[in-house]
């Protein structure tokens, strides 16, 4: 888990954590990288907590977080959990259970808005020709396969922590939990979304910058290499590394896309949801 000045989602994320715990050998990994934290007191784990630079974007702090316990051959599972996350009571039981009865070797939660629609989840290439392009998918019943994941709720069992790790390097924000799950497909992880609701969640309603089409040229540039924009280094790894043979396509037409909305610029009072944007950009 990471955080960044967000103390009340971090309370009710750890506090619902703790009550979903089925056993008592549990230890968060959480990096910080705002300002002075107040943890919960009472809660049924261990809390190791470690500072990253304030810079610091979701991927790299997550990655810094699994250092904390990297090596240790006493810890068997890896749940990630995103700080805006409210877990069910039994949530942490039921991806155990699905993750045995599976036999799956990563298990994905879905999380719920307030108005009980699937936020985030698991998401299925569209098709073999379209390796970089995906839709998410709703398991009501019973689990269902899948190519790649959201991170916000994931349990990672002993195969995906020995073949792939327990969080990738070389991402500082986006794209690192897509590519995660095709970095465990590729390498023949059995991947699952657990069957209904798992946590609740709000979409993210940011806007990639380097898109958002009420800010200037200007701006749009300067964005468009940061870390919330279209990364040039992150950007090559995941199309490189999983774009098949369209690869250099996929990098390519990230950014003649972006030129094209710059050619034909004009200021809207658009409001997108930041998942949709990025799900254009698979």
């Amino acid at each position: 888990m990471t955080t960044h000045n967000r103390q009340v989602h971090l309370e009710s994320a750890l506090t619902a954590l703790s009550g979903a715990l089925p056993l008592m050998n549990f230890v968060v990994s959480l990096s910080n990288s705002g300002g002075p934290i107040k943890l919960p007191m009472d809660l049924a784990m261990e809390i190791q907590v470690l500072k990253v630079p304030p810079n610091s974007f979701w991927a790299e702090a997550m990655y810094s977080a699994s250092s904390l316990f990297t090596g240790n051959d006493e810890f068997t599972h890896v749940l990630w959990l995103n700080e805006d996350v409210t877990l069910f009571p039994n949530s942490i039981s039921q991806l155990l259970s699905v993750m045995i009865s599976s036999g799956a070797d990563i298990v994905v939660g879905q999380t719920a808005s307030e108005d009980g629609k699937l936020t985030y989840g698991g998401l299925l290439r569209h098709s073999a020709l379209k390796p970089l392009h995906f839709k998410r998918i709703f398991a009501s019943n019973s689990p269902l396969k899948i190519d790649t994941f959201n991170g916000n709720i994931v349990l990672l069992g002993p195969a995906a922590l020995k073949s792939v790790g327990p969080f990738l390097s070389g991402y500082k924000h986006y794209l690192a939990d897509i590519a995660y799950g095709l970095e465990a497909k590729r390498q023949g992880l059995n991947i699952v979304v657990a069957p209904g609701f798992i946590g609740a969640c709000q979409p993210n309603v940011s806007v990639n910058p380097s898109l958002d089409t009420r800010s200037t040229r200007i701006k749009r540039i300067g964005s468009l290499n940061q870390p919330l924009g279209i990364p040039f280094g992150p950007q090559w790894r995941y199309t490189h590394n999983y774009g098949v043979m369209l690869g250099i396509a996929y990098f390519l037409s990230a950014y003649i896309r972006f030129a094209l909305t710059l050619l034909i610029y004009k200021k809207s009072k658009l409001v997108a949801n930041q998942s949709c944007i990025l799900e254009k950009d698979y």
